[in-house]
């Protein structure tokens, strides 16, 4: 029937086809391994994309700000100084005769 030399190959031929298909999952598993590291690679990217730009954003308002409020200083300073200029007693001439007037 069997000589011992063909259930040798058979044994052989078995052990090199769980060997190959042992060696294929191994590869298979590495490749979704690195598809899911590229994909969280990816997403990280993209968060830190879009808080690069929340940052420079909210940069760019403060600089706005900054620039504005120095706008706003100048002109209450001013408005400040004429309410406290026109609150100055006023002195009138009457007649030759200087008249205070509060």
């Amino acid at each position: 029937m069997f000589s011992p030399l063909d259930i040798l190959y058979i044994v052989l031929a078995f052990c090199a086809m769980w060997l190959t298909a042992a060696i294929f999952w191994l590869l298979w598993q590495a490749a979704i391994m690195l598809k899911n590291i590229n994909e969280v690679v990816s997403e990280g990217k993209e968060v830190m994309h879009k808080a690069e730009e929340a940052l420079t954003g909210i940069r760019r308002r403060f600089e706005d700000a900054s620039s504005l409020f120095g706008v706003v200083a100048e002109t209450a300073s001013k408005a400040i100084d004429y309410m406290v200029t026109r609150k100055e007693p006023k002195k009138r001439k009457k007649k030759g005769k200087i008249v205070d007037v509060n």
